[in-house]
């Protein structure tokens, strides 16, 4: 079953990962938390059971930089993909694919964005408007720009750049 939230109430969403340092961030009538880890990378989750959006951004979007990209500390590169594919989207009226990662995709649809699990029930999604959604992304961005983190982060998990 989809859930469509058209706000958020207050709640906690506690992280199982200890090594984070959560910063609270409202807007518009919602509220997310950016994370830095100890290895520099930035999550952003909102607050609340938003399972599957959250697992989302970590998934599809991310902090990580790509795939053979030189240079330490998080990087903007997945966020700017979001943004420029939502901005395209919007801009020529259409529906479409926002970002995809392993599992998890977002995809414009309407005037909202859907977080899905590509490989379950393409009717179970959590969706939020494009306009918060672009708001998260675009503060995102911002912390990941202004990060000193310089750590090395993990090779592992590095997707391929976009196309």
């Amino acid at each position: 079953m989809q859930r469509y939230h058209e706000h958020m109430g207050r709640g906690s969403y506690e992280s199982l990962r200890p090594d984070l340092d959560r910063v609270p961030y409202r807007k518009m009538g919602w509220e997310w938390t950016f994370q830095t880890r100890i290895d520099g990378q930035i999550d952003a989750e909102l607050v609340g059971d938003w399972h599957l959006f959250n697992e989302a951004l970590a998934d599809s979007v991310s902090s990580l930089p790509p795939r053979g990209e030189a240079g330490a500390g998080p990087s903007t590169y997945w966020v700017d993909v979001a943004l420029t594919a939502l901005s395209r989207l919007e801009a020529a009226g259409c529906e479409g694919l926002i970002s995809g990662g392993n599992w998890t995709s977002f995809w414009l649809v309407d005037e909202r964005v859907e977080a899905r699990n590509d490989y379950g029930d393409p009717d179970d999604a959590e969706a939020i408007t494009a306009r918060i959604f672009h708001a998260l992304l675009a503060e995102w961005r911002r912390r990941i720009a202004r990060s000193e983190s310089m750590r090395e982060l993990p090779h592992t998990y590095r997707r391929n750049p976009s196309a």
